[in-house]
């Protein structure tokens, strides 16, 4: 389970999130919309599109569920997603 300590209190994701974020397998994505972005990881958008704080926030917890974060201005949500592992 995802360790929410280190995350202020206005930090609202639903738990099921935090169970999809750890099962999630590689080469498959969990895009959320960024008006819901907006409701987690607040403030919303400004000007229409999700910036600074908020990306950040979305950043520390997609690593602290061992995953990575990107905005996509041009479809407005964020993803979610776990690199392949190098076969080394």
């Amino acid at each position: 389970m995802i360790d929410r300590e280190g995350f202020p209190s206005s930090f609202s994701a639903p738990h099921e999130i935090d169970e999809i974020l750890e099962l999630l397998p590689p080469q498959v994505t969990l895009n959320v919309p960024d008006h819901l972005l907006s409701l987690w990881f607040p403030p919303g958008p400004v000007n229409g599109v999700m910036d600074g704080p908020a990306l950040e926030r979305a950043q520390s917890y997609a690593q602290s569920c061992r995953c990575q974060f990107g905005y996509n201005r041009a479809t407005r949500e964020g993803i979610f997603y776990k690199l392949m592992p190098s076969d080394n």
